[in-house]
């Protein structure tokens, strides 16, 4: 067992099963507890924006608010503000 993942499931089942704390089980399979308490930081919106700049790509004139509108259309669950933030932040990349 070499990955953290796997390692990580190995101690919450360990912790769940035999009513073990964190810290024993961490040190029984040999894994820092920090690695046991890291969430990952990849972006959860990555589909949105590959979708938004799609759009803006096909649609040059369009703002943040059609954009906003088309994506609503689609399906997708944004508000207008989480549409301006991505688009702004965005739009260098968007336009090229």
């Amino acid at each position: 067992m070499a990955r953290p993942a796997l390692k990580r499931e190995v101690v919450d089942y360990i912790v769940s099963h035999y009513d073990l704390n964190m810290r024993r089980a961490c040190r029984l399979m040999k894994q820092s507890r920090s690695v046991q308490y890291y969430r990952s930081v990849k972006d959860p919106k990555q589909a949105l924006r590959r979708r938004m700049r799609d759009i803006a790509k096909t649609r040059v004139r369009y703002g943040y608010r059609r954009i906003h509108v088309l994506l609503k259309r689609e399906g997708w669950q944004l508000g207008k503000n989480q549409a301006y933030r991505l688009y702004s932040e965005k739009q260098l990349q968007l336009r090229s």
